[in-house]
């Protein structure tokens, strides 16, 4: 019995001794390369969604009449896709200069700025892009006809409030998606750096 346990405790540290730095380090930079990937083929399916979304919206909007209104609202649609396109290859383009925890961190760090971007620009983006659409969508109806028929700071009140709703309904409702979509890889690349960080640690 107590030959057979040390043989087992020597075959096991036998087998610790083959988990050296450079295997360890091969292994979290496959697990980094694989969730990568992943960020990236997710982000950019979620980004190649705009452009049928666009089409969608404008055969919509033209097919109620308001060719117009459509062809703004698929234009905006597709000056964001541009735009979210751009900030991915910056996103891809990323070097591993020194080593995979790096590479990591600046990966995250490039990935929180590209969120808090994104935030702020629908916060601000949204109402100035939503309020004319209402513009020409309600432009020549009753409802526009008794908005206008407020007086002065009245309507400003309306439009102020208004631009602060779609303003918050627009942040919570990108955060919302981004956790849906985003957030299992983002806590996979979280956890994979924090092994790391434990590893140097140890």
């Amino acid at each position: 019995m107590e030959r057979s346990i040390e043989n087992i405790w020597k075959k096991g540290f036998k087998a610790e001794e083959k988990l050296s730095l450079p295997v360890i380090s091969n292994l979290y930079k496959r697990k980094s390369g694989l969730i990568i990937d992943q960020i990236s083929n997710t982000s950019k399916k979620d980004n190649l969604s705009l452009l049928p979304m666009a089409v969608v919206i404008f055969g919509v909007f033209a097919f109620i009449g308001k060719v117009m209104l459509g062809i703004y609202l698929a234009v905006f649609i597709i000056a964001l896709f541009f735009l979210n396109k751009k900030m991915l290859n910056d996103l891809k383009d990323l070097d591993i200069k020194d080593n995979t925890y790096n590479y990591l961190l600046r990966y995250r760090n490039q990935v929180k700025r590209i969120i808090i971007y994104t935030t702020w620009l629908i916060g601000l983006g949204l109402p100035l892009v939503t309020l004319p659409a209402y513009w020409m969508f309600f432009r020549g109806t009753k409802v526009f006809a008794k908005f206008k028929e407020l007086d002065f700071t009245m309507e400003m009140l309306l439009i102020i409030g208004m631009a602060v709703f779609l303003s918050i309904l627009g942040i919570l409702s990108y955060r919302l998606v981004t956790k849906i979509v985003y957030g299992r890889l983002l806590a996979r690349l979280e956890s994979i750096i924090e092994d790391m960080e434990d590893l140097m640690k140890a």
